[in-house]
């Protein structure tokens, strides 16, 4: 009898298990909260020191421009002296779901700072669509549509994509992938990047 309860039981846990999988692959949701659950333990940290080399393979870059909700355009030229953070994303991707607390929460740290903009363009070009998912969220992020396109080599239609360009308009970081960008590493490296004094900007 014990044996037969095991057999169940064991059966039982592995069809759990199986649901699970499934409906972590099937729906978008539940796939971005194992995600951010990870997020939580310490995995899908964004490395700043990685700019460097984006700094370097990515310095001329032509000049991009975004429209807003509201049908106004503006353009990285337009941005000189200020550190823009700019996030590709679309409401069906689960890893750009999951990542998505931790960009609002940093932009609330730098809300009331003048010098750091923030970008968040949603790759689908459907802009009630997107406005509808951070209102229903409570995501306090300014919602962009993009007027031209990137280079492949820059961005390949892999998303989430997030870009940091520098005061200078250089690119000084890129990652594809999701990322848990609110951490004490990552605040950091926007400070001072976004520092009036160019001599701490050149220490990171």
């Amino acid at each position: 009898m014990n044996k037969i309860l095991k057999i169940i039981k064991s059966n039982i846990i592995f069809i759990a298990m199986m649901i699970l999988v499934i409906i972590t692959i099937v729906n978008p949701t539940a796939k971005s909260y194992l995600i951010r659950g990870l997020m939580a333990v310490g995995m899908f940290q964004p490395d700043p020191t990685e700019y460097a080399h984006h700094h370097e393979a990515f310095a001329n870059l032509p000049d991009y421009r975004y429209r807003d909700t509201n049908g106004d355009t503006i353009a990285i030229s337009n941005l000189k002296n200020k550190v823009v953070f700019v996030n590709y994303w679309a409401t069906w991707c689960p890893p750009c779901l999951a990542e998505m607390p931790s960009i609002n929460n940093l932009r609330q740290k730098f809300k009331n700072n003048p010098q750091v903009v923030f970008i968040m363009v949603d790759a689908d070009n459907n802009t009630p669509k997107a406005n509808a998912f951070l209102q229903k969220n409570n995501y306090d992020l300014p919602l962009y549509t993009s007027v031209n396109a990137f280079p492949d080599t820059l961005l390949d239609g892999s998303i989430p994509t997030t870009l940091i360009f520098g005061k200078d308009g250089s690119l000084k970081y890129k990652r594809t992938g999701a990322a848990d960008y609110n951490t004490d590493k990552f605040r950091e490296f926007l400070e001072k990047e976004a520092s009036p004094n160019p001599l701490q900007r050149r220490e990171l």
